[in-house]
């Protein structure tokens, strides 16, 4: 069943049917003002076939003729209600859940890895390049990750020294054969008896047997080695009979 319902602001008349009156509860929008009001309560009596010729019609044009109200007339925000099929939104809606789901889970692992397993992250072979590349672009720093058992002593000579009574003279040679570099190590040398228990120990900082200040952020270069000297003096507890106690070993710490 055709009505009538005419334009408040405009005096415009259209033919509205009762699907028109029910959606969106009866708002619906002049088409030639953009006016929108409730079609429902602007009802007009029903007029005969001739007078409905005199309608004014929905274009911008000069011709008048009979329009009925089209879906376009309806707000926007309802029209999108109307034609968007109830099934196609709720596919759309859980694709989108889902691939919402699978970010947020994703980013939670990975700020998971980067606070629980951070060295692991910044010293995995394949992931490092690519944080590499993009502190480099980004103008950033990686902060600096070790893996001690990444130092390895090559070559050591332990004798005393030759001018100096009581004194030892240390050689070294040790490498870092991560991929990465990473801070220089604090060095400890430990002395053992024939039991392999210990019976005296020195330590000596990066700088000590670089012999050296280290810049703030210098680091130790990826396959990169150091040579170092040592001279430790008032050794008598190792030394027996002009040579060295059963023996010694570095450890990186």
């Amino acid at each position: 069943m055709q009505m009538q319902t005419q334009c408040p602001h405009c005096q415009t008349i259209f033919r509205v049917t009762a699907a028109h009156l029910n959606i969106a509860q009866g708002h619906v929008r002049c088409n030639h003002c953009q006016h929108i009001f409730n079609a429902a309560n602007h009802l007009l009596k029903s007029s005969s076939d001739s007078e409905s010729d005199n309608l004014e019609s929905f274009q911008l044009d000069d011709d008048e003729q009979d329009i009925d109200l089209k879906d376009f007339d309806i707000p926007e925000l309802l029209k999108e209600d109307i034609d968007e099929p109830v099934r196609g939104r709720s596919w759309a809606s859980f694709f989108f859940l889902g691939i919402m789901v699978i970010l947020l889970s994703l980013a939670l692992a990975a700020q998971t890895m980067w606070f629980f397993q951070r060295d692991k992250v910044l010293q995995h072979q394949e992931v490092r390049p690519w944080l590499e590349r993009f502190c480099y672009h980004f103008l950033c720093t990686l902060p600096p990750t070790r893996d001690l058992s990444r130092f390895k002593m090559q070559d050591h000579v332990a004798q005393l020294h030759p001018e100096i009574s009581d004194a030892l003279q240390f050689e070294a040679t040790f490498i870092n054969n991560a991929y990465f570099r990473q801070p220089y190590p604090a060095l400890q040398l430990i002395f053992e008896d024939l039991e392999g228990n210990p019976i005296a120990q020195r330590g000596f900082k990066p700088e000590e047997y670089l012999q050296r200040f280290l810049g703030k952020n210098e680091q130790m270069p990826a396959n990169g080695s150091v040579h170092i000297k040592l001279i430790l003096i008032e050794m008598s507890q190792v030394i027996e009979d002009n040579r060295i106690a059963e023996g010694y070993h570095f450890k990186f710490f």
